[in-house]
């Protein structure tokens, strides 16, 4: 049986024309390229030309290689028979891009088969039970760590900072119990449709909850208020994802309309739990926060494949953002609180605020690390997010495939909603923003009146930071014609 190998021929010959928002565009796909060298009657040949999974696998290999910011390590010709589905073919090509250690760069790159993309970040509609859960310390203690507002776990009462006690009857819930399936049982809980919870409150109340996942509006401003410390006054916001601008460029404004009414000098951005989103988003944040004397400098510029760059992609789409000053709100110094969770835009955000303003990171050790993004393309139906760009800020920084790290470590604080100034992230902040410096060994523990726990800091808590897309999207509007 003779093997069907899909090979790029032609990069650069017509397709189609291309346009976006900012302005049209004379730029052509690529031909499609001549598929294989099977014949008919071959059971390889029939399922890929009769298959639409088959001709889909062929197309994700084509436009992969076209978009891919590493397009320089990956082959020219790659059999796609091999591989059942379309997700078979990503996830190999994925495996191709290695930095000089020969550590794999690309964790990122997917297919969305059912639009939930564009559901969320676009949309602002999400399909799940509404709250996340981590465990906090040595005693085995699974605390609920964030519940969305207006979702099924909202509805029926739950709360950041309960103390989880049984989950779908199963009332050991310990960290060594869990890792003995390899936390199986509490991931297929997770997403599962229906779920049935037992939990208690702070003040010991217990709560009995039957939730099933259900489609929600969702409010990524989990909380935001000023804090009056005598000397000066600080803004705090926490941010769950960068939804588009349209959904959230409302709230955004009278918040720092708020700040600024107030004289605030400095401000907490609270990004533990934060993915990503929309680039544009991060951008627009990165003006409201941004001082008067960064107005038309550099925010950031993209890296990209020499085959877009050649055929003019950076003029039409992967062009440099500049700040435009769009508020006086004159910071001295912004605060951000991150996890190993917190990625992508929200990195960017961080990324574009440095070289203009003193930036703090607090949290455990350091973010996630994807300074990388793409856009969606729709191949019949099914839209491929391939990783097709790089950010830089004005300072040619953007290489944290590591993550970015903190500057204080402090361990995020479950028995504490957002935006509490004993919360232990919350509290390091203000001391430094009262102070001037941070706090010393177990300073701030003493100072609030208790003894800090331990997190866990097994692979289970990791694994739930960064349960959900790290993702850092553009979302402008390509169509071919």
């Amino acid at each position: 049986m003779k093997k069907i190998v899909v090979a790029v021929l032609a990069l650069a010959s017509g397709f189609g024309m291309i346009g976006c928002e900012k302005e049209s565009s004379n730029l052509v796909m690529p031909k499609r390229p001549n598929v294989g060298v099977g014949s008919e009657g071959d059971d390889d040949y029939d399922y890929f030309r009769y298959s639409s999974e088959g001709r889909l696998r062929d197309s994700v290999y084509l436009y992969t290689y076209y978009f891919y910011l590493w397009q320089d390590q990956l082959p020219r010709s790659f059999a796609t028979h091999n591989y059942r589905t379309a997700d078979g073919v990503l996830n190999a090509l994925k495996g191709f891009a290695r930095d000089g250690n020969g550590y794999q760069l690309d964790r990122f790159s997917f297919l969305d088969r059912e639009g939930t993309v564009s559901q969320e970040l676009q949309e602002g509609y999400i399909g799940s039970f509404g709250f996340d859960i981590r465990f906090r310390d040595t005693d085995s203690i699974l605390f609920v760590s964030k519940v969305d507002s207006g979702s099924p776990a909202y509805l029926a009462g739950m709360r950041r900072g309960m103390r989880i006690t049984e989950i779908n009857g199963r009332q050991n819930l310990s960290y060594k119990v869990l890792e003995a399936d390899n936390f199986n049982f509490l991931f297929d809980a997770l997403y599962a449709r229906n779920i049935q919870m037992k939990m208690r409150n702070t003040q010991g109340q217990e709560l009995s909850v039957s939730l099933q996942a259900g489609i929600y509006g969702y409010r990524p401003i989990i909380a935001s208020r000023i804090f009056d410390l005598g000397t000066k006054k600080v803004g705090y916001f926490a941010l769950d994802a960068f939804l588009s601008n349209q959904l959230i460029k409302s709230e955004l404004d009278a918040m720092m309309d708020d700040f600024q009414a107030a004289g605030t000098k400095e401000v907490i951005v609270d990004l533990r739990y934060n993915g990503g989103g929309d680039v544009a988003t991060a951008n627009y944040i990165s003006n409201l926060l941004a001082p008067s004397s960064a107005k038309d400098k550099l925010m950031n510029y993209y890296i990209i494949n020499n085959t877009l760059r050649s055929e003019g992609w950076d003029l039409f789409l992967f062009y440099p953002s500049y700040y435009y000053q769009v508020n006086s709100l004159e910071l001295d110094r912004i605060y951000f609180l991150v996890t190993n969770g917190t990625a992508s835009a929200s990195e960017l955000l961080i990324n574009n605020l440095k070289p203009y303003i003193d930036v703090k990171l607090i949290g455990k050790n350091r973010t996630y690390g994807k300074p990388v993004g793409y856009f969606g393309w729709d191949i019949m139906g099914v839209d491929l997010y391939a990783v097709s760009f790089q950010t830089m800020n004005a300072n040619n920084e953007g290489d944290y495939f590591d993550g970015i790290p903190v500057d204080k470590s402090v361990f995020d604080d479950l028995s504490r909603d957002f935006g509490d100034p004993q919360e232990w992230m919350t509290a390091e902040a203000l001391y430094h923003a009262q102070h001037g410096y941070f706090t010393a060994g177990s300073g701030l523990n003493q100072s609030l009146g208790r003894i800090q726990s331990i997190p866990a800091e097994g692979e289970l808590n990791k694994q739930l930071n960064q349960r959900g897309r790290k993702d850092m999207f553009d979302f402008r509007k390509m169509e071919i014609k």
